[in-house]
């Protein structure tokens, strides 16, 4: 079964908490000043591609839907290849895709429907 928006939501709220988190650890092991604050907007995006792309070409899920019990597959149910996991994760970063969910009728975001992947949610 497809997972509803509202688990969807909670995905994106806790891996964007990870990024974050992920981020400020990164800026307190580097030396300080190496990354201009002006450039920290690059730098988030560098982590969250790296977030995303290796938990999803790893383990097929983020922390998000580890914790709410969901998981990635493709339109016919099977595990995802490398390729449309790249794709999923460059979706991410197109403009009003975070928001893209709210308007869908089928529970798919961008990167999901350009992927041909969906969320299902594990009983």
């Amino acid at each position: 079964m497809e997972a509803s928006k509202v688990r969807r939501f909670v995905n994106w709220a806790v891996d964007i908490g990870c990024v974050l988190f992920l981020f400020l650890a990164l800026l307190r092991i580097l030396p300080v000043g190496l990354i201009k604050t002006e450039y920290y907007r690059f730098a988030v995006f560098g982590v969250m591609f790296m977030y995303y792309a290796i938990a999803e070409i790893a383990f097929k899920r983020t922390i998000g839907k580890l914790l709410t019990g969901t998981h990635l597959v493709t339109q016919d149910d099977t595990d995802p290849t490398s390729g449309q996991l790249f794709i999923r994760t460059i979706c991410r970063f197109l403009p009003l895709e975070p928001i893209s969910l709210l308007f869908s009728r089928r529970k798919m975001a961008w990167h999901d429907k350009f992927s041909s992947t969906k969320v299902i949610y594990l009983d």
